[in-house]
């Protein structure tokens, strides 16, 4: 794999959508907005199959169908983990807040992630548990 060569656009319009969008299942979550960043950077999803959920009980079955009990085991078992302080733009990773693991994409601005239906947030790498190198 390689980065596109439109990735830098790609994943500013990724991070422009996920901004504009409210929070769903399935659609701009802590899972949509990492998957949709690696294909814009990569050009192809994480786990195709794992599409089509709409509620957070669908997106723990469909992380469960694929041999995981949440998103950093996902992003693990397809992209080498780094230091989250050498992370870049594009790179993905997980928050842990209250037990549970939120994924995101470090962006110009920070860690850009979503809680259970909540607002995009942009957070600092500090607050970071683990990083993921997409390349």
């Amino acid at each position: 794999m390689s980065r596109h060569p439109d990735w830098e656009i790609r994943l500013n319009a990724v991070v422009a959508k996920h901004q504009a969008m409210p929070g769903e299942w399935g659609k701009s979550d802590c899972y949509m907005i990492p998957d949709d960043a690696v294909e814009a950077v990569i050009g192809e999803r994480m786990y195709p199959a794992a599409l089509g959920y709409k509620t957070e009980a669908g997106a723990g079955k469909k992380l469960r169908r694929h041999g995981f009990e949440n998103v950093a085991q996902a992003f693990a078992a397809r992209f080498p983990e780094i230091g989250v302080l050498m992370a870049q733009r594009g790179d993905i990773g997980v928050i842990e807040r209250e037990d549970q693991f939120s994924g995101g994409v470090f962006t110009a601005i920070g860690f850009m992630t979503r809680a259970h239906g909540g607002p995009v947030q942009f957070l600092p790498a500090s607050a970071v548990t683990r990083a993921f190198k997409v390349d």
